[in-house]
């Protein structure tokens, strides 16, 4: 388990090492498991922050500057972690929750361990197996190699193991008398589909409401296993045709249920490591939760001269704009090569297009063949106003040009086009009060990145830590 205070605090020093050598690249996470920072005598190393480079995929190159930040937020959420331990969080509702089903699933997992300790890995089958291959374990009275033998056994065992845990859930259905619905179960296990959606589909038509797992006052209503369904591969589904691949899919809420209880009877809810395992795994919900607390947006609302300032400050900002838009008319026609009409041809229709696009520069007029030549469910090929996200490409086309031009041809997925601006509005500030809102949050945010950073800060100094490597130690 990790010590909680692992913390980071960027010297003067190292800042100026970092402006210095903004441009470079460094590949991360390095090689070796460099150490970074220390803390109470706590050390964080390389592989803590960024992980093992377990392949050259998983590696990226990163600038200092981005290594430092990651770094910093990897610290500043351990530091979290040990803030946020207070009991306006862990006195919440979701923080019992959370730790009420997590403690249930750690105890059931340890309950698993203790069966096949119990059964397969006692002090004497681990002693007489180490006996045997001695000379493969030349540290066994240590930690680590005890571990090595232990694991090396699991893996031998491992087919007696599974059968065994598989021979002891059998035996719980069968004394908290487990009813199964076997005719559901076997008009489940008939349906012919193609995909997993057309399974799922067949199985909703059963009726989703029906009871499949009858447990005491517990049920598994068919709905279950149709949620399951959905999201099987296609290379699975022709093992929904096993009536005991279905109840395995089915019976699982029952048998965590069954064995919460089993691991409850023998006291593994209260149990130490049990208990440890669970509250280091909701140091994480624990920062993430006072993080939300001290940073709630109700504590950053500002008023209403801020947002008046923002406004004046910001006007050219995209976002407190109206877009752009252009009045377009538009000469239109399909084309299609597959056509037994050759002067349907696409090459056709560009030569024939073409031509009237040179006439129109001569001076003809181009809403008159505008008429002739309108895209589908508009009067006369009148677009009117769009947006340079409107239609595609002829969008993207009027949002380069100015009042009066003329485009060149447009060739799009089975048709090809001409248009002219007429009109052209341009980008306008909005009104204040269209904007409001939008400033509003905009100024929420930045008030708590603001925020955020010099509480950031803040705990780095209280926390007292120093770095300990510099880049150039882990670059190879």
């Amino acid at each position: 388990m990790r010590v909680l205070f692992r913390f980071v605090l960027v010297t003067f020093f190292f800042i100026i090492t970092l402006v210095q050598a903004q441009e470079v690249e460094l590949l991360t996470p390095f090689p070796d498991n460099i150490p970074l920072i220390v803390a109470r005598g706590d050390t964080i190393t390389e592989y803590d922050v960024f992980g093992y480079p377990s392949s050259v995929k998983e590696r990226k190159k990163l600038s200092i500057s981005e290594r430092q930040d990651i770094i910093d937020e990897y610290v500043f959420n351990l530091l979290l972690q040990t803030e946020g331990n207070i009991p306006e969080v862990i006195n919440s509702e979701e923080y019992k929750k959370n730790y009420n089903e997590l403690v249930s699933k750690n105890a059931v997992e340890h309950l698993k361990d203790i069966l096949i300790e119990e059964k397969f890995l006692t002090d004497k089958q681990i002693t007489a197996y180490y006996k045997e291959n001695k000379s493969k374990y030349p540290d066994f009275k240590s930690v680590e190699g005890r571990k090595k033998v232990i694991s090396d056994m699991r893996k031998q065992k491992d087919q007696e193991i599974k059968k065994y845990v598989s021979d002891y859930l059998d035996k719980l259905k069968r004394e908290n008398d487990l009813v199964y619905s076997e005719d559901l179960f076997n008009e489940v296990a008939a349906i012919k589909a193609k995909d997993s959606e057309e399974f799922s589909e067949s199985v909703k038509k059963i009726g989703i409401n029906k009871e499949l797992i009858k447990c005491g006052d517990q049920t598994v209503q068919l709905r279950h296993l149709y949620d399951q369904i959905r999201q099987v591969k296609p290379y699975h589904l022709q093992n929904l045709s096993d009536v005991k691949v279905l109840k395995a899919m089915s019976e699982g809420k029952i048998l965590n249920s069954l064995l919460k209880k089993k691991a409850e009877a023998k006291g593994l809810l209260k149990n130490k490591s049990v208990v440890a395992q669970t509250k280091d795994q909701l140091k994480y919900f624990i920062a993430g939760k006072y993080k939300e607390i001290i940073s709630s947006d109700g504590k950053f609302i500002p008023t209403k001269d801020e947002m008046i300032d923002y406004y004046i400050a910001h006007k050219d900002d995209e976002e407190l704009k109206s877009k752009r838009k252009m009045w377009v008319f538009e000469i239109f026609k399909f084309y299609d090569n597959s056509d037994e009409k050759e002067d349907n041809d696409k090459i056709k229709v560009a030569i024939e297009l073409e031509n009237i696009r040179q006439k129109i520069i001569s001076g003809e007029d181009f809403e008159k063949y505008a008429k002739f030549y309108p895209r589908p469910h508009t009067k006369d090929g009148e677009l009117g106003f769009i947006f340079e996200s409107d239609h595609a490409l002829i969008g993207k086309t009027a949002a380069k040009m100015n009042e009066g031009d003329i485009s060149d041809l447009i060739i799009q997925e089975k048709a090809i086009s001409i248009i002219k601006v007429t009109k052209v509005q341009e980008s306008m500030l909005y009104k204040f009060e269209y904007v409001e809102e939008i400033i509003k949050k905009n100024l929420i945010e930045d008030k708590k990145k603001n925020f955020l950073e010099n509480y950031k800060k803040e705990l780095f100094k209280k926390y007292k830590v120093d770095v300990i490597s510099n880049y150039k130690e882990g670059k190879k």
